[in-house]
């Protein structure tokens, strides 16, 4: 026996009589044997089956198949396997563990597993700007700015431009910044009396003045609550191949929109859609809410699987959850520990678990009908081993992740409404932030974190943190008032904006923010800005879902059984209203880049194709308004100059330039000189004027 071999067997021997002895010392004589033995597989660089056991809260959250150290108790993951007489399932895999060490692991947790804070290690996820704790930040202090301020979110936005040589864009027009209220507010252009209306007002508030007036209108629950509707991934049709109706699902649709509407705080607008049916004596509209979980695609073919799809259900109401209020993808730690964010695979199974304790159900309305709601049931879950529901793991109770605040329970074990409150929590550092940047993303077109479903490691920075920061904690100030948050944005100086600025080789991406974005609206407002300068538009605020018209054929071929054909007055109603069918989406919506309802939506694309222009010719609803505004130019006014002149007001809400305006008189000229009717030429004119970028643009 060698020197060396001899000091190694006298160590063992005296921290197993120490462990032996009642003196079990994690520095001393746990962390050797741990980083001898184990850190090679489950350490920094390498965590097999999601175990890491050189970060005390990884390894107490434990890895695939339980927690690896439970303090006080000898059935933990780590004792099983290294006392394990398989040797498949025994670690380490290459030589058995000596008994001295295995006795100083057992002492060590018979004892509380006490695992002192210095050699508590550190992920590179505990330092995750968005998993630290959220605090209110000083407000910059700008000396001798080269930009007007008018809030302090323009300080915020000021300071990181000044500090790359560059200033906020002058403020736009009054006509554009009118306009792009009236767009970001309501989803509806400015008719040209309020615009003057507007304009007119010598008062030094009258932006100010406008904004309460849009927010208070019902159009911007509409507009806001699509935004909602998105991320809620609703649908009136069960998906799959049946894709059988859902004739109540519009009442979930109708909440969110009075809900947003009646500036219901977002805490307690949150928490009735995650556990209305909980609260306690909840009322029916309260239930309604709860519907949010039953915008989950459901196969009712008779050869599914229903316990497979049920599970299928399941997961996407606990990916949904904690993509929409935590920014977190969740989803991938499905199937194992997440490979990015430091979500357990047990853990997304105990997450699941609050959903897994659930029943789809009906509530009884006053009008006697019926809308789909939750209602909570006694099941057992376990872990989906490789994310599979035949393959049952270890039992799991409800619970979050360890990374993130410990959750209260009222009762033994926590429920729906626990987590929801949890998510609300001051002390949670994801929720307000993750709110706070769907806020900005609607009012400047990309959000201060670019990758609103993806807060984690693998998603975008923020490009201005502490304005992200400020910002949530002044939601949480404003006692979490969506309409405070938009007005206190949308009256910065940041926001008003012009957009005409050239792109800066400093910025050339505006991720500065030094100037406002232009971009298409989105689909539901392209249609509704037709329906409304045509005079079409149905003002009707809720009920059952309209189906517009399709293209000849193709919804005869969907629907043979039941038909949702609206004729009448009824479908000239707000895009919002539009019944969502998942197999088979509204070809005017789809063609420009509408959500489907399969999944959440959190930031639609916007993409720049023919087809587009091709609808805006040829789409039945888009011929329907072209004729109406026709008519509407023909009778309104007198004279071809003061009909190009209103044209321009309803489509555009300024008047034209010289050289439009004689391409539109040279335009009625050409269309006389060969023979067109009065109502042919004005539909000439409708047409072009509903085809110009500039009616479809935000500016």
């Amino acid at each position: 026996m060698t020197t060396r071999t001899l000091l190694a067997a006298l160590a063992v021997l005296v921290l197993s009589d120490r462990a032996a002895a009642g003196d079990a010392d994690f520095a001393r004589d746990v962390r050797p044997v741990l980083q001898k033995n184990c850190f090679r597989c489950h350490g920094e660089r390498k965590q097999e089956g999601g175990l890491r056991l050189d970060v005390r809260r990884r390894a107490l959250a434990g890895g695939d198949t339980g927690p690896a150290v439970v303090p006080g108790k000898l059935d933990g993951e780590l004792l099983r396997r290294v006392t394990a007489r398989d040797e498949k399932l025994r670690m380490p895999p290459d030589e058995p563990l000596a008994d001295g060490d295995v006795a100083t692991l057992r002492k060590w947790i018979e004892q509380g597993a006490t695992w002192p804070d210095e050699f508590a290690g550190k992920e590179p996820a505990a330092d995750h700007w968005a998993f630290r704790p959220l605090k209110r930040p000083a407000v910059p202090e700008i000396r001798n700015p080269q930009s007007a301020i008018r809030n302090d979110v323009d300080r915020f936005v000021v300071a990181k431009l000044s500090d790359s040589g560059l200033a906020l864009s002058p403020p736009a027009d009054g006509r554009t910044l009118a306009r792009r209220l009236y767009l970001d507010l309501t989803g509806l252009p400015p008719a040209p009396e309020d615009l003057k209306r507007f304009l007119d007002d010598p008062a030094p508030n009258a932006y100010e003045k406008l904004v309460d007036r849009l927010l208070a209108s019902d159009h911007f629950g509409e507009r806001w609550g699509r935004h909602w509707l998105d991320i809620a991934r609703f649908a009136e049709s069960d998906g799959y191949e049946n894709d059988n109706l859902r004739h109540d699902a519009w009442r979930f649709r109708d909440w969110v929109i009075g809900a947003v509407n009646s500036d219901r705080p977002f805490d307690q607008f949150s928490v009735e859609q995650l556990a209305g049916d909980l609260l306690p004596n909840a009322t029916p509209e309260q239930k309604v809410a709860a519907g949010f979980h039953r915008n989950t695609l459901w196969n009712s073919a008779a050869s599914g699987d229903k316990e497979e799809f049920r599970t299928y259900a399941v997961k996407d109401r606990t990916d949904t959850t904690a993509m929409v209020w935590m920014g977190l993808t969740a989803g991938c730690a499905q199937c194992h520990t997440h490979k990015y964010d430091p979500i357990g695979h047990r853990e997304y199974y105990s997450l699941y678990a609050f959903f897994n304790r659930t029943d789809n159900a009906e509530v009884k309305l006053p009008d006697g009908k019926t809308a789909p709601t939750l209602k909570e049931v006694t099941r057992e879950t376990r872990v989906h081993l490789r994310g599979n529901f035949l393959r049952p793991g270890p039992v799991v109770t409800p619970g979050t992740p360890a990374f993130l605040p410990p959750l209260k329970a009222r009762g033994r074990t926590p429920d729906r409404l626990d987590l929801a409150r949890w998510l609300f929590d001051p002390a949670h550092p994801l929720t307000a932030r993750v709110a706070a940047n769907h806020v900005w993303q609607h009012l400047f077109g990309v959000g201060l974190v670019p990758t609103p479903d993806n807060f984690g490691l693998n998603g975008t920075r923020p490009t201005h943190p502490e304005l992200l920061d400020w910002l949530a904690t002044e939601y949480v100030r404003l006692k979490w008032s969506r309409k405070a948050l938009i007005r206190l944005i949308v009256t910065s100086a940041t926001y008003r904006q012009s957009s005409n600025r050239p792109v800066n080789d400093r910025d050339p991406g505006n991720e500065l923010f030094g100037r406002q974005n232009r971009y298409r609206v989105e689909a539901e407002i392209v249609r509704d800005l037709a329906l409304s300068v045509s005079g079409l538009l149905n003002t009707k605020l809720g009920g059952p879902s309209i189906v517009p018209p399709f293209p000849d054929g193709l919804l005869d071929q969907k629907f043979t059984s039941e038909s949702l054909k609206m004729p009448g007055p009824d479908r000239h109603r707000r895009g919002v209203y539009i019944h969502v069918q998942r197999t088979l989406p509204h070809p005017s919506l789809l063609v420009f880049d509408g959500a489907d309802g399969n999944a959440p939506c959190p930031r639609r694309d916007r993409s720049v194709t023919p087809l587009q222009a091709l609808a805006l010719l040829n789409d039945p609803v888009f011929v329907e308004c072209a004729r109406a505004l026709g008519d509407r130019l023909r009778k309104s006014a007198a004279g071809d100059e003061a009909r190009l002149r209103l044209a321009f007001e309803l489509c555009l809400s300024r008047p034209p330039s010289d050289r439009e305006l004689k391409v539109l008189t040279d335009l009625v000229a050409r269309q006389r000189k060969l023979g067109a009717t009065a109502e042919q030429v004005w539909l000439g004119v409708a047409r072009t004027m509903l085809n110009l970028d500039e009616f479809t643009t935000r500016e």
